[in-house]
């Protein structure tokens, strides 16, 4: 009986882990895929996203980590397929860049501001 118990539980949480795609053409994503809490990417990554707050909230970004391929609220998107690093998402949910290291932060907000839905949200810079 505890054993049935543990597996509907199992089965009730992976029931209700959300797709990304509820972020569709509301949030740009920032999909870090790591094996460690202390990995370098995402220490980097948490750094970048912490020392330009401003710029992130302005480019509508969120971000989402997956630790050893795992996240207790979203399932995991096809294109990470056992890879590591970081993916950047548009609005309509495709990936418009990825980098297996940190390499993609220096070029996240140019490659955002070029995008054609950006241009069109760029009517004073706030930050």
């Amino acid at each position: 009986m505890k054993y049935i118990f543990l597996i509907l539980l199992f089965i009730s949480f992976n029931t209700f882990a959300m797709e990304i795609s509820i972020y569709q053409w509301s949030k740009r994503l920032l999909i870090v895929s790591t094996n460690s809490l202390d990995d370098k990417v995402l220490i980097n990554t948490k750094n970048f996203l912490s020392n330009h707050k401003c710029e992130v909230k302005d480019r509508n970004l969120e971000i989402i980590v997956f630790l050893n391929q795992n996240n207790n609220k979203f399932e995991k998107p096809n294109f990470i397929k056992n890879q590591y690093g970081i993916w950047l998402l548009g609005y309509d949910g495709m990936v418009k860049d990825y980098s297996s290291d940190d390499s993609i932060l220096l070029r996240l907000f140019d490659l955002i501001d070029s995008m054609p839905m950006r241009k069109n949200e760029i009517k004073s810079n706030s930050c």
